[in-house]
């Protein structure tokens, strides 16, 4: 397993600009592979590590965002120029937007998230998460669509 570990980790710098989360990213790729391996037959254990280090990544991104969300919501200033009713429906449909993504499937959410958020060519995407280039637009085209129509339709659950 451990033969991989360079190449998971020049894919995970690729992905972080930080050197050090990256090594974060990649250890604990290792430590969720190592404590997994025993439960899951593992046919190819390079796509696996990548899937691996791919959800760590997501799972770093998903943390983050909560962080500077609430750090954002505490530390923000308005200054003079800016009009507070307008902050107010660019954070509200902000909010809106993301709630609707987190509703999604799991594979279409991570395929739209990908594409629209981490800004992967639908190639990427596609090998990332061990689909066809076809299957990525499918998920794609029904997310936005999913969303287009939740929004439209005032969803709010």
């Amino acid at each position: 397993m451990t033969a991989h570990y360079d190449e998971i980790f020049q894919y995970v710098r690729k992905n972080v600009i930080d050197k050090d989360i990256a090594e974060d990213i990649t250890q604990e790729t290792f430590t969720r592979a190592y404590k997994s391996a025993k439960k899951v037959d593992v046919e190819n254990e390079r796509a696996w590590l990548f899937r691996i280090a791919k959800n760590v990544m997501y799972d770093v991104y998903k943390e983050k965002y909560k962080m500077d969300k609430i750090s954002f919501e505490e530390d923000y200033h308005i200054e003079e120029s800016d009009d507070i009713q307008t902050i107010m429906i660019q954070n509200e449909e902000t909010a809106l937007l993301l709630q609707e993504i987190e509703k999604l499937p799991k594979k279409r959410r991570q395929a739209f998230t990908l594409h629209f958020i981490d800004c992967y060519s639908r190639e990427e995407v596609a090998t990332m998460m061990n689909i066809t280039v076809n299957a990525v637009d499918k998920h794609i085209s029904m997310a936005s669509n999913q969303i287009k129509e939740n929004l439209e339709n005032g969803s709010i659950k």
